[in-house]
């Protein structure tokens, strides 16, 4: 009697396990290329680079193998969704000994060849693999081998793994996408069960943003939906669920469907979430016009805080010694709003423009004070500060109330 007789599912997260490990590898390797690159400016940067790949191909080599193990999991998989009974090979009388007299677990069987296994797959399969599938199988297993039995192996860089193990995700753990895998195992890693905090958006929008810049514009499109010819933003959704504590550069993965003028609904190749976005122009010194629930998507300025608000009459600190103080009513963004301006009227004119913004309609007044050293302390600014005058918004108008 046979026991232990594996499952379709196990087979499939074995093989996911492993395309997930090969991933990692090849992540790590360029994530640290990367990382000295940046150290290296010299004449002799590219004569290390050159060295760097050339020691990195046993970790390459080792993720395509894993790529390649991953696939006849998944085949095999498929196979014993039929019956895992196809998945034993050879004659009868070359089965384990004593099976017909005692329990003989499956995996003392000896199983189909890699060779065979597309083979039986199609002949049991209501959707076969392709002859395009099945020279991709055959080109992989072919480059496995070599590493395995030869010692001129084949050179690996990136792009390669990375787009076979796309090619194989795609292929053959294709119920989510690739990210979407990602997010699931990453959350699900070793350090979930010390219940540590959660970074895996932050890695998996670092790994996808580096996946991208390796791969070719038209593998990108095929692999992702990601369209390097137009404009990308930081997808809210994968911004709110990620860990904001230490991060401050984001990637960009979010784009919007269609080409078109004025859409509203962004799509994030990452999370394969559809935010709803105004297109509005960023309060900030930038041009980003996408806005997700007050913060802009570009840069990540909080758009509802008076002190990101940027005018034509506003200066910096190293431009004007004018320093003003905004107070808003009923408290909005920090609590001093130090800005310079070159005068009173500037700092007048530039708060007027703040409260006909729309992420400023809730204010119901703005008064300005004046503090001409902008080198004291906070406490100092507060009590020695000139009072300029207040903006009101009474009935829906703005109305300025200077000291009398």
């Amino acid at each position: 009697m046979i026991t232990e007789i594996p499952t379709a599912s196990e087979f499939q997260i074995a093989g996911l396990n492993q395309l997930y490990l090969a991933w990692q590898i090849a992540m790590k390797v360029v994530q640290d290329y990367e990382e000295i690159d940046e150290l290296i400016e010299n004449v002799e940067q590219k004569k290390a680079s050159a060295e760097y790949w050339a020691k990195a191909q046993p970790a390459l080599a080792n993720a395509f193998g894993l790529i390649q193990q991953a696939m006849e999991m998944a085949l095999k998989g498929r196979i014993a969704s039929f019956s895992p009974f196809l998945l034993i090979s050879r004659d009868p009388k070359d089965w384990p000994k004593g099976v017909d007299t005692a329990p003989v677990p499956f995996s003392e069987f000896r199983t189909l060849d890699a060779a065979d296994l597309v083979k039986v797959h199609n002949t049991f399969a209501v959707r076969p693999l392709d002859a395009d599938f099945q020279t991709f199988w055959e080109g992989v297993r072919r480059d496995r081998n070599k590493i395995i039995h030869s010692l001129a192996v084949k050179s690996f860089d990136p792009r390669t793994v990375v787009k076979t193990l796309l090619t194989a995700a795609r292929a053959l753990f294709g119920d989510i996408s690739w990210p979407q895998h990602l997010l699931n195992m990453e959350a699900d890693g070793k350090y979930a069960a010390y219940g540590l905090d959660d970074y895996s958006y932050n890695v998996i929008m670092q790994q996808i943003e580096i996946a991208i810049r390796y791969l070719t514009p038209a593998d990108n499109k095929f692999f992702f939906g990601y369209d390097g010819k137009r404009r990308s933003y930081i997808c809210p959704n994968c911004y709110y669920e990620a860990n904001r504590n230490y991060q401050e550069t984001w990637p960009a993965l979010a784009q919007f469907p269609l080409k078109r003028q004025g859409q509203d609904i962004l799509h994030c190749i990452v999370c394969n979430v559809n935010s709803n976005v105004e297109r509005i122009k960023c309060i900030d010194n930038c041009p980003g016009d996408v806005i997700h629930d007050d913060i802009c998507l570009v840069c990540l300025s909080a758009q509802d805080n008076p002190q990101n608000f940027h005018s034509e009459f506003i200066g910096n600190r190293s431009g004007y010694e004018h320093l003003y103080r905004l107070v808003c009513s009923p408290h909005q963004g920090s609590s001093y709003n130090l800005l310079n301006f070159l005068n009173d009227e500037k700092a007048k004119e530039h708060t007027r423009l703040m409260m006909l913004n729309k992420h400023f309609s809730g204010l119901s007044s703005v008064t300005i004070y004046y503090k001409p050293n902008a080198l004291r302390t906070l406490e100092e600014i507060a009590a020695n500060s000139r009072l300029v005058g207040t903006w009101f918004r009474i009935n829906g108008q703005l109305v300025w109330r200077e000291v009398e």
